[in-house]
């Protein structure tokens, strides 16, 4: 027997988004853009239990200062950002990073060392030769890297193994675990080089990291490089709440339970019952896995294995005359050996212009992760405590007093893509085979970045609507 389409009981197909942040928004975005060029009829309701939208995007400007609290760019040589960007109108005002010929450092023995020039790839092996970050047998056993075998088989490995494989042990816990494992705030020992970065596989089959980085330097490439909002990432998040029609977005929603209910959904919101066609949920994994359980016990564990963990980001605006040199570079990183509570640091002001006023330097720092989330968990004193003293001597300074210090938390918000994480979305694909009108979105699956949110947003919009679409056609 067939479930009556929305047509039959007289009413347009109704589409509930769960959570506000860059992928629900995202999605909402699509499924209204797919009614007005089709010039269909639908009900869309976006769900967000906070009182704020945005999820972590979230920017606050004081006095001249524009501080983020989650992510402070995107990547443009993935495109689904600057995309979305152009569609909202908001094309003028990307900017891109200052100019910077080294823009990152490594803290190695308690000392700030700057990269090499070619920055985060290394595209030839010649700069570490100069550089002191690396011990003579470390430069020598990343200028073998293209004598290294690559692996045949499609196995999945960590991020670790394959930079020790590749470039040696030396290089991988002073450079490249600090580097990488900070993009997800994870350990590199653990998280999924096929869930990642699987382009560096891609490239040890092509002849190696240094040939294939050689060979990228060569080729013209898109508009590329960090970018970001003059006015901040909550610009994007305030377009995409314009686009959509008036009441659409509902903050202080909390969704307590969802149960299929026939051939719908029912949702329960604040206490109160809800009937919809499809639901697209664009919470975290372990949340949508509570709110399943009833529904699918199988695919609510399956959600549960991707873990989460706690971080958190600290701003501080400093006078400039409280450093004794200039801030070099866009910031740095902290290798686990050097002992040290905060496992990064950005230069705001340095990175992006129009951050900070003239004589102030913004600095962002990290602390929390995988195996260090105890300092994300702690009082905000305590966080500023902490940062406060060990910023105060790696960058050696007499006097620490900021104007202005905000502490931005990210409690289990931040997931885990293990060795085997690809098998586990298999899995999840499998189970919601047999949901119908039931869609996953969100960092908690393929890819954490702006676009790679964007982009699993607006597929699961358009798979969203294209389905009610088809059902309201079979029951007419």
């Amino acid at each position: 027997m067939t479930a009556p389409s929305p047509k039959q009981l007289g009413r347009p197909p109704r589409v509930a988004i769960l959570g506000a942040g860059i992928s629900g928004l995202s999605a909402a975005y699509e499924l209204s853009l797919g009614a007005q060029r089709q010039g269909r009829r639908l009900e869309l309701m976006v769900l967000e239990a906070s009182t704020r939208i945005g999820g972590k995007v979230t920017t606050e400007s004081r006095e001249g200062i524009i501080v983020e609290g989650g992510p402070d760019s995107f990547i443009g040589a993935k495109p689904e950002a600057l995309e979305l960007i152009d569609e909202l109108g908001l094309s003028q005002e990307v900017i891109g990073t200052n100019p910077c010929r080294r823009p990152i450092q490594v803290l190695s023995g308690g000392r700030l060392e700057s990269l090499p020039e070619f920055g985060l790839a290394p595209s030839s092996p010649w700069p570490w030769l100069a550089s002191p970050l690396l011990s003579w047998r470390g430069k020598l056993r990343m200028c073998l890297e293209p004598l290294v075998p690559g692996e045949q088989g499609h196995q999945d490995e960590s991020i670790a193994s394959f930079f020790r494989r590749r470039l040696g042990a030396e290089a991988l816990d002073k450079i490249f675990a600090p580097m990488f494992g900070g993009i997800y705030a994870g350990d590199c020992e653990k998280l999924s080089l096929q869930s990642t970065f699987p382009q560096l596989r891609e490239m040890e089959r092509k002849g190696g990291l240094l040939r294939s980085m050689q060979s990228a330097k060569r080729a013209p490439r898109p508009r590329s490089g960090f970018m970001t909002l003059r006015g901040g990432l909550t610009r994007l998040i305030e377009a995409l709440a314009r686009a959509l029609p008036g009441g659409v977005v509902r903050a202080g929603a909390k969704v307590e339970s969802v149960a299929r209910r026939g051939g719908s959904w029912e949702l329960g919101v604040n206490g109160e019952l809800f009937k919809v066609d499809a639901v697209i949920s664009a919470l975290p994994a372990p949340a949508v896995s509570a709110l399943l359980s009833d529904v699918d016990f199988e695919l609510s564990c399956a959600l549960r294995e991707i873990p989460f963990v706690s971080t958190a980001t600290v701003s501080l605006a400093l006078e400039r005359a409280q450093f004794k040199r200039p801030l070099q570079g866009f910031g740095f990183l902290i290798p686990r050996a050097e002992g040290r509570r905060i496992i990064g640091a950005t230069f705001s002001s340095s990175k992006f212009p129009g951050r900070a006023p003239e004589n102030t330097a913004l600095i962002r720092c990290f602390v929390g992760g995988a195996g260090q989330e105890e300092l994300a968990e702690a009082p905000d004193e305590e966080i500023l405590r902490s940062v406060s003293a060990e910023l105060k001597d790696i960058l050696r300074m007499d006097s620490f007093k900021p104007a202005l210090s905000r502490v931005f938390r990210w409690p289990k918000a931040n997931p885990q893509y293990l060795v085997g994480h690809a098998l586990k979305l298999k899995r999840i694909a499998s189970c919601l085979q047999g949901h119908p009108g039931l869609w996953l979105t969100g960092c908690s699956f393929e890819g954490v970045s702006l676009p790679d949110c964007i982009r699993s947003g607006r597929r699961a919009g358009v798979q969203a609507f294209q389905w009610v679409c088809g059902r309201r056609h079979a029951g007419s």
